[in-house]
């Protein structure tokens, strides 16, 4: 889990520099760019050598990246823009890498609350980062946010990389009981020159594969929009000091988090339902509900606050059905092209 990836500023002010506007959406849009480019090589790679060393190397990267931030931000902002691209390009791997970990290391009746936990990222980073990086910069100024991070980065990389097995099988700590209910549906001795022939004209004319794009782009525009700009939204609108902006923004993700921590497990309970109902039915939960709490959140005075936080809560919380939605279907449907 890289938290840098969604660090983001609290103001339009960093040291002695001044962003503008466009500076600002440069700097958040060129992590998509990059990441967009990087996907490609990225899924070559690990089909290639596996996730572990993949997953380990762009980690270090991104770290390295993330603490060499305050010094690009000194030498001018297209350096700052070029340690952007690496975090981007770094975050191109966790996609692949949650696919490739289910196939290989999930049971198959815990798929909802393994890709659940796996996902969970996206809410757990900021819910711990705000917080701590308000109270960095608060007590230490900001380029202890981006040195904190980075720092703690590293060390789970390099964790990660020392323990971490690419199959089961190969894994110490993995026990002949465990093992037999991983192996459970899974193909085993496959060709690597076979897994390295990706079949994209098969996936393209795939109906289902672009209902999943298409319900990942809604959901991570949503997702986007509230936790970068939530601090802003709450220091600016809702008028609490920048301090404090951190923990209060920390909120929504944890709500969402622990949401589809409970929607994944749901969804590998619920059994009168067929699996593609209920991928239906945790989109349209998930979609439909945030959609309501926000057109409602945009139509709200700033008088009642704490009413403005539950609402925003809401709308983040609810979001997390789609661990037992598009997140769960993606590695199920996927399965036809191993």
């Amino acid at each position: 889990m890289n938290a840098s990836q969604k660090r983001r500023k609290a103001t339009q002010y960093i040291g002695n520099e001044t962003y503008s506007n466009s500076q600002e959406s440069w700097a958040i849009s060129v992590v998509a760019v990059a990441a967009l480019l990087g996907n490609f090589p990225v899924v070559h790679l690990v089909n290639k050598v596996g996730i572990r060393t993949v997953f380990a190397g762009l980690g270090v990267l991104s770290a390295v990246a993330t603490l060499l931030i305050p010094t690009s931000i000194r030498l001018g902002f297209y350096w700052f823009l070029a340690a952007r691209f690496l975090q981007g390009f770094a975050f191109a791997a966790n996609f692949p890498v949650i696919g490739s970990f289910c196939a290989k290391w999930t049971y198959f009746k815990q798929n909802g609350l393994f890709v659940s936990a796996l996902v969970a990222y996206v809410q757990l980073a900021p819910a711990l980062t705000m917080p701590a990086s308000g109270a960095l910069c608060h007590a230490f100024r900001w380029p202890s946010i981006f040195y904190a991070h980075g720092a703690v980065s590293l060390f789970l990389f390099i964790t990660y990389g020392l323990f971490y097995r690419n199959s089961p099988q190969k894994h110490p700590f993995v026990g002949n009981v465990e093992l037999r209910k991983i192996s459970v549906g899974k193909i085993g001795n496959l060709d690597k020159r076979a897994l390295q022939a990706i079949p994209y004209a098969a996936i393209l004319s795939t109906p289902a594969i672009w209902a999943v794009w298409i319900a990942s782009i809604g959901n991570f525009t949503c997702v986007n929009m509230m936790f970068l700009f939530s601090p802003k939204y709450l220091s600016t609108v809702l008028g609490f000091a920048v301090h404090k902006t951190g923990f209060t923004a920390a909120l929504p993700p944890l709500a969402q988090f622990l949401s589809k921590l409970v929607f994944g497990m749901m969804s590998d309970r619920i059994k009168f339902i067929s699996e593609k109902n209920k991928f239906r039915l945790f989109n349209s939960i998930a979609f439909l509900g945030s959609a309501i709490f926000l057109t409602v959140l945009a139509f709200m005075g700033d008088e009642h606050k704490n009413w403005n936080m539950i609402v925003l809560g809401c709308a983040a919380g609810i979001l997390g059905a789609t661990t037992g939605g598009f997140f769960k279907a993606g590695p199920v449907i996927s399965k036809q092209y191993r």
